[in-house]
């Protein structure tokens, strides 16, 4: 399996930023945190960042953006192979697009995703490098997630999942997936319970999917993954998280105490070494979505989108967490 810096990492982006953050201070900002990033794509202030990375002994998920899909999808490789070539001692894996399979996504990156896969896959092998290739999908691909136990994706996704789950087993990639408590408990107030989410639920709101019991939302959403996997032959794949995180602002349930105490949890989680009820020998590998506030992203689904980060858009820490 793909071997990252440390249990926990951080997503760098500020493309959406109205004076974005130097990519050599956010390296050293993120490498004092943690020893593994992730980006969103190789490019312009992004590959500024792998490059300090490196330099700040990060390993590295390094992104391409659903616009790179057609491209990729056409043989179109040599720019992402010129950024990660030089690096590529702290590059563990590729992340091609991003939750490009998303209902609010263009249909066209369905068709695009899996010969993108595959062509990066291809490309690696021959500029000789042992690099991983996945994809960071949302959560939202799951047809059924509740209980955990009736896990499954949906129908008209199963086809392009297979196919790229058969690249991440070839090259030894995890299965990524995106999870957002947060989102599932705006979405659910009536029945998704605030502590269930963020990791302080007490026994009676424990969820009990026999012989397993879930005392959070995050393994729930975990173990149903898993299992839907296992329905479509993938079940041995490793499951990293991609995004995880909460906003401090923006909804009800946003603010900087539910942000601390969310990430504080999910980290000491993580860090406890063992996997969701029905795969503990599986341990969880988390990137905490994300590092710095972006003020220009749309908020389309919300104004919370404005206010993810542990650091606002000008860097300065909004709260503290132990890593």
């Amino acid at each position: 399996m793909i071997k990252f810096g440390s249990t926990m990492g951080l997503n760098f982006s500020n493309f959406f930023q109205a004076k974005p953050i130097d990519p050599n201070t956010a390296a050293k900002q993120i490498g004092a945190l943690v020893r593994s990033a992730k980006t969103f794509s190789h490019q312009g202030s992004d590959l500024v960042f792998m490059n300090a990375a490196r330099a700040n002994n990060l390993t590295l998920a390094v992104g391409c953006t659903n616009d790179d899909l057609e491209g990729l999808a056409n043989g179109n490789t040599q720019a992402l192979i010129g950024a990660i070539k030089p690096i590529a001692d702290t590059v563990s894996v590729i992340c091609v697009g991003n939750e490009p399979l998303g209902s609010w996504q263009p249909a066209k990156y369905k068709d695009f995703l899996g010969k993108a896969v595959d062509n990066v896959r291809l490309a690696l092998g021959v500029a000789g490098l042992d690099i991983g290739v996945t994809v960071p999908q949302n959560f939202e691909f799951m047809q059924t997630s509740y209980p955990p136990s009736a896990g499954t994706i949906k129908p008209d996704l199963v086809g392009v999942i297979k196919n790229t789950c058969a690249i991440m087993r070839a090259t030894k990639a995890p299965f990524m997936v995106n999870i957002y408590p947060f989102l599932t408990r705006r979405d659910n107030r009536a029945d998704v319970k605030l502590p269930y989410c963020l990791f302080t639920a007490g026994p009676d709101q424990w969820v009990t999917d026999p012989p397993y019991q879930y005392t959070n939302i995050f393994d729930a959403m975990i173990d149903a993954l898993y299992v839907a996997l296992g329905k479509i032959g993938y079940g041995d794949l490793e499951i990293v998280v991609g995004e995880c995180g909460w906003p401090t602002a923006g909804d009800i349930d946003a603010n900087v105490p539910n942000a601390q105490r969310f990430n504080q949890l999910l980290i000491n989680h993580c860090k406890e070494g063992k996997g969701p009820p029905r795969y503990k020998t599986r341990p969880i590998h988390c990137f905490v979505f994300e590092m710095y506030d972006e003020n220009k992203k749309d908020t389309g689904p919300g104004p919370f989108e404005h206010f993810w980060g542990i650091r606002d858009e000008g860097g300065g820490l909004k709260y503290p967490l132990s890593w």
